[in-house]
């Protein structure tokens, strides 16, 4: 079974009860679903913003204890430099958070899972779906 990195908009949907996406990962299966630490990250700072801040915290502590947290791995940091030099030529930058989602993605050989769309499906070979539709 293929694995999933949930994109912190997917996983953010996902923890407010969206459920075509809570109907997609528990048919992935929980085992085969992740996040990247730029997305915990992303999730921390949303929750120590929020007006809710040990509610949040404590559901992102959950969370954690049912997924993995995918830190980085080997080839990341190359094909981070390529890929992010080759958007930069042609006029498509896109953000450094977005970027090492992605890239710790792809390395990985998962597919990335957004409703940001537009935002990744310029990066070649990147695998992406849409939970949301």
């Amino acid at each position: 079974m293929p694995g999933y990195v949930l994109d912190t908009d997917t996983c953010i949907y996902w923890l407010k009860g969206d459920k075509k996406v809570e109907g997609k990962v528990l048919e992935a299966g929980l085992d085969n679903i992740s996040i990247t630490v730029i997305t915990e990250c992303e999730l921390f700072y949303g929750a120590f913003k929020s007006s809710k801040v040990e509610k949040n915290l404590k559901v992102i502590t959950d969370l954690s204890k049912k997924i993995k947290i995918v830190q980085t791995m080997d080839g990341v940091s190359r094909i981070y430099g390529k890929i992010k030099a080759d958007l930069e030529r042609r006029g498509q930058i896109l953000d450094d958070a977005n970027l090492l989602i992605a890239c710790i993605t792809l390395v990985g050989d998962n597919t990335l899972v957004t409703n940001n769309i537009d935002h990744f499906k310029r990066i070649p070979g990147l695998a992406i779906e849409n939970w949301r539709k």
